[in-house]
C-alpha cells in the first residue's frame, strides 16, 4: 500500500492516501452509488468511509 501526504489549499489538514481491495459486490454498490451522486467512485468511497468515521468513531465489533 502506498501512502502519501499532501495539502490541500481549501483544507489545513494533511491528507494520507490509502489502497485496498473490494469485494466484487461492495465495488458494484459503490460504483452504483458514485453514479447515483454524480461522483467519481473514489471521491464517493472518501465521502463514505470520512462519514462512516465521524459518525462511530469509537466503533467496536
Amino acid at each position: 500500500m502506498n501512502s502519501k501526504s499532501k495539502s490541500t489549499a481549501d483544507n489545513s489538514e494533511t491528507e494520507i492516501g490509502i489502497g485496498f481491495n473490494l469485494s466484487s459486490k461492495a465495488n458494484a454498490t459503490l460504483t452504483v452509488s458514485a453514479k447515483r451522486a454524480e461522483r467519481a467512485k473514489k471521491r464517493e468511497a472518501k465521502l463514505r468511509l470520512e462519514d462512516h468515521l465521524t459518525r462511530f468513531p469509537n466503533w467496536k465489533p
